[in-house]
């Protein structure tokens, strides 16, 4: 599903963000709504009470029955507000779930979205206010099931109203008055007009709420970038300190902070306002029924005890109608934000799993074709892989160079044959077969991968290695040793229960830049895969260090076939082939002897190059 998805009607949104969370959350629901039954119920135990004893008490009801009624109403009531009280905690206890239930979607998401949607600016967009939503209103799901206690208490509030109170509107034949008829109607009209004036209050305010929580949202994103991103590790606190940005940062800092909470500050003022305005409908009502009950009484139609029953029902009512149509206001806010986020759950992944399995040649050669394949990163007007061409088959121990300037496409050439992204144009092959057809995760094992920018976690050494909790001590042990770290194993404090990095334990350790590219390069032997890719890991090394790497690296991997990317081209003479990549194309391949010799961007880089290794070559 793309972005633009076609809009739909608000009660539909609704029923599908309850439907959502159902899947996990169903008994929140259903506490919600035994839990609101009991509150709606509740008053009214005491306000028919109160009714009856004040109607006894003036009709001289013996003191005895007086406070039987007394003790039976008072029982009543202990035992509802227990009841109330049990259902409302096992009812708040589900939905604190709330907050966890939306992050484990989106954790999700992020988790099983294809590799290019973390880079599509537009869904990131959606993520980051979601995020924010979370933070600052508690999340989608916590928009629905407050509201949704507050809309059914409402609703069996107004229901039992009308039950208690109806007799009150109730004219007796031959007892027509018309000041009475005079003031029913205008009553009637006065309550429909203050509820509706309350509805349309708290659309307005939520409205401009909306767009100053926007306002908020972004300041606060900006904020946590600058105190979660920049000031929370070594690696930027270098940089800082170096070039003497701090009082930048502090200024970035307070001034986004200062910015977010004049907003806060302008939504407080916002609610301050809607909640006064309310409050005056609701003593305009308030007054008006009191007024109505007791005329009434004054005429001799009702008794004193029922003023008070009919009066405190209709105010009961009035406020179930005003938690009714705050239900209605909060679940179109749901709805606003909602829309967004099933938008982002359910933007479809471009990446279809096929169903084909991975062929193997009897000589576990692999066929690589690429077919006028070209490739646009999403937002720009420049393809990145234009009308590729290229086939080549990989044999055991074949080992392939890819060179070219920064920029050229071969970086971008290993994620399309990764699958991370899927090509615009054309098609690529293995063994004969469009690569999409074949299983994803099947298709996945056949390479190990180790990555430009590549990450270890803070998560434990040996769950780093085998990128599982399941680890093969042996096998990673082996790893690390044929990576360079066996000097490093011997003074680990935990072995391969250390955990990289300090962020959750004291004793974790930091590794060096040399040795977690060493800690990349084990977890590619880990995987043991059959096709193995170096993505320019050593980029930040100097050029002589690159090359050793390369070659310690090439006799670890000897039996399998290899793909090194480089811009540096010393590292890749041990190669059995070399393309040469420029804007997005092949322009030159062959042996690195080959190519030397030859007019061409492989020898005009070389001799640039040159002095970077002349004790090389």
């Amino acid at each position: 599903m793309g972005m633009m998805m076609k809009k739909e009607s608000d009660i539909k949104i609704l029923r599908r963000l309850f439907s959502l969370y159902a899947v996990h959350n169903r008994s929140t629901i259903v506490a919600g709504v035994f839990c609101a039954v009991v509150t709606g119920l509740r008053p009214y135990i005491m306000i028919v009470l109160s009714g009856i004893l004040i109607d006894s008490l003036m009709g001289g009801m013996p003191f005895p029955t007086l406070m039987a009624w007394l003790m039976a109403g008072l029982g009543i009531n202990f035992a509802a507000e227990g009841l109330e009280a049990w259902l409302r905690e096992a009812f708040n206890a589900r939905v604190e779930n709330c907050l966890e239930r939306q992050n484990r979607d989106m954790n999700e998401k992020s988790l099983y979205s294809d590799f290019e949607n973390l880079e599509n600016p537009e869904l990131q967009e959606k993520k980051r206010k979601q995020e924010q939503v979370v933070n600052v209103r508690g999340g989608i799901y916590w928009m629905l099931i407050w509201p949704m206690d507050k809309g059914l208490t409402g609703l069996i509030t107004v229901i039992t109203a009308v039950v208690v109170a109806a007799p009150l509107f109730v004219q007796d034949k031959g007892s027509g008055h018309t000041g009475l008829a005079v003031m029913s109607v205008i009553l009637a009209v006065t309550v429909v007009a203050c509820s509706w004036a309350s509805y349309k209050n708290s659309d307005y305010w939520n409205k401009k709420m909306r767009k100053v929580f926007d306002q908020y949202a972004k300041c606060n994103r900006v904020s946590n970038y600058i105190l979660h991103s920049i000031l929370a590790g070594s690696e930027t606190g270098k940089d800082l300190r170096i070039f003497g940005q701090q009082e930048l940062i502090e200024k970035g800092v307070l001034g986004q902070q200062q910015e977010a909470l004049e907003r806060l500050k302008e939504m407080r003022r916002q609610a301050m306002t809607q909640s006064g305005i309310e409050a005056t409908l609701t003593t305009v009502n308030c007054g008006l029924i009191y007024l109505y009950a007791a005329f009434k009484a004054y005429l001799g139609m009702i008794t004193v005890g029922s003023v008070v029953k009919y009066a405190s029902g209709i105010i009961q009512c009035i406020t179930g109608i005003k938690n009714m149509l705050f239900c209605a206001t909060g679940w179109r806010q749901a709805v606003d934000y909602g829309r967004e986020y099933l938008e982002y759950l359910e933007f479809e992944n471009r990446t279809k799993d096929g169903s084909e399995q991975v062929p193997e040649n009897e000589d576990q050669s692999i066929l690589l074709e690429c077919e006028h394949v070209s490739f646009r990163y999403p937002g720009t007007e420049e393809d990145a892989i234009h009308d590729l061409n290229l086939k080549m088959t990989l044999k055991p121990g074949d080992h392939i160079a890819i060179v070219g300037r920064n920029g050229s496409g071969k970086t971008t050439f290993i994620k399309l044959l990764c699958r991370l992204y899927q090509v615009t144009e054309g098609v690529i092959r293995i063994n004969g077969r469009d690569i999409r057809d074949y299983t994803y995760q099947e298709y996945i094992d056949v390479f190990s991968i180790v990555f430009q920018d590549y990450r270890m976690f803070s998560l434990e050494l040996g769950e780093n290695i085998a990128a599982s909790e399941k680890v093969d001590e042996e096998r990673a042990l082996d790893s690390m040793r044929k990576a360079g770290l066996a000097h490093r194993l011997e003074n680990l404090p935990n072995g391969l229960d250390t955990y990289v990095g300090k962020e959750f334990e004291e004793s974790g350790v930091n590794f060096s830049g040399g040795e977690r590219q060493k800690l990349a390069i084990a977890r590619a032997i880990y995987k043991d895969a059959p096709f193995v890719i170096m993505d320019e890991p050593t980029a930040a090394l100097d050029p002589i260090s690159e090359c050793d790497v390369y070659e310690s690296f090439d006799r670890l991997v000897g039996h399998k076939a290899a793909i090194y990317i480089s811009h540096r081209l010393a590292s890749c003479r041990f190669c059995d082939k070399i393309l040469v990549f420029s804007q997005g194309g092949v322009v030159q391949n062959g042996s690195h002897e080959a190519l030397v010799e030859q007019e061409g961007l492989y020898r005009e880089m070389w001799n640039a190059q040159a002095q970077w290794y002349a004790d090389a070559g």
